[in-house]
């Protein structure tokens, strides 16, 4: 479900960036982001260019790693729909960085807590 916070949270801010309340009427959906494309982190952060700049240019990583071990284990479908129950260490680790990429999304949103 972790994933899906992301993915929401960037359909969100795409949302708030173009001034809409629907995420079918963004200029990001009316531009073709169709199918499974509507679940790629990574499509979705391409629409966010300063939301991508700001992880790329973290200087403490901190939201860089996040991205990573979400945009990782996200892409892995086999893992995403297993029924098998997962690593501990790595589901805290992946729960640990949903925290911190969804706070920071909020944040770009002017959101507090």
């Amino acid at each position: 479900m972790g994933g899906y916070v992301i993915e929401c949270s960037l359909k969100s801010l795409i949302c708030d960036r173009e001034g809409k309340t629907n995420f079918k009427d963004t200029r990001v959906f009316k531009q073709g982001l169709s199918g499974s494309q509507l679940h790629s982190l990574s499509k979705l952060l391409e629409t966010v260019p300063a939301l991508q700049r700001a992880i790329e240019l973290d200087r403490t990583n901190r939201y860089r790693d996040a991205w990573n071990t979400v945009s990782d284990i996200w892409r892995n479908d086999s893992l995403r729909y297993s029924d098998k129950m997962g690593d501990k260490q790595e589901s805290q680790r992946f729960i640990k960085a949903i925290k911190v990429l969804h706070r920071f999304i909020l944040d770009q949103q002017g959101e507090t807590s």
